[in-house]
């Protein structure tokens, strides 16, 4: 049996489905549509901005997880079950169709929000 070893794809190109776009008020119905999810305003709002919610289903009348998105303020707040994250100075959001949205600061720091509702921070 041959001996396997992990491919590094970190200097491949990404995937051409991937879709970069910057996090503001233009750009939150793509984000809803990737992680299928329902967008609405927020019940309150920032003096000089409006604050949007998404609502990622789960299984049942559950939601899987809970975005309240601050696009005036860079802010992404995400609740999973027990955890909630808070992550601040997005800057851009990566779409990658029927998967995820890949919340990103100008480091390499990243919020995913994947289809289903699981959440990961990666910084």
């Amino acid at each position: 049996m041959p001996d396997w070893k992990p491919t590094d794809t970190s200097a491949h190109p990404r995937a051409r489905t991937i879709r970069t776009i910057p996090f503001d008020q233009d750009g939150l119905t793509d984000m809803a549509e990737v992680l299928d999810g329902t967008l609405e305003l927020a019940d309150f709002r920032l003096p000089a901005s409006q604050v949007w919610r998404v609502t990622v289903p789960g299984s049942g009348d559950h939601p899987a997880a809970m975005l309240t998105l601050w696009p005036g303020i860079g802010r992404v707040d995400a609740v999973n079950g027990m955890a909630t994250v808070v992550f601040s100075g997005v800057q851009t959001v990566d779409l990658v169709p029927g998967v995820e949205a890949q919340f990103r600061r100008g480091s390499r720091e990243v919020l995913i929000v994947a289809r289903g509702g699981k959440v990961i921070v990666r910084a």
